[in-house]
């Protein structure tokens, strides 16, 4: 028997889904948004729609407080600090706390 019921997901079932890569880079943009660090913040749907301009404002708003991302589409994205190699969870609460001194400037 074939399964053939279609169900829609919704933002949240999406984030779940693709894990990695698009729901990272979504969460990164939120979180970097509420740090002060991008002006604006991404939904899933947005990020699919212009990977590469949102992808490049997420891995430059890492930059600035030191933090190297490399957002990869297939794939988890890939964070370092001073070349120590971080998970994304890692990555996050770094930057809050790196975020209570203030970013670097270049």
């Amino acid at each position: 028997m074939i399964n053939t019921v279609i169900k829609e997901l919704n933002i949240d079932q999406l984030d779940m889904v693709n894990g990695g890569t698009i729901g990272e880079v979504a969460d990164d943009s939120k979180l970097l948004h509420r740090l002060g660090l991008m002006d604006e913040e991404y939904n899933s749907f947005e990020v699919i729609g212009d990977w590469e301009t949102c992808s490049a404002k997420v891995d430059e708003a890492w930059a600035k407080i030191g933090v190297r991302c490399i957002s990869k589409w297939g794939k988890d994205n890939k964070y370092s600090y001073n070349f120590i190699p971080l998970t994304c969870d890692e990555a996050q609460k770094l930057a809050k706390a790196l975020m209570i001194k203030g970013p670097k400037t270049a």
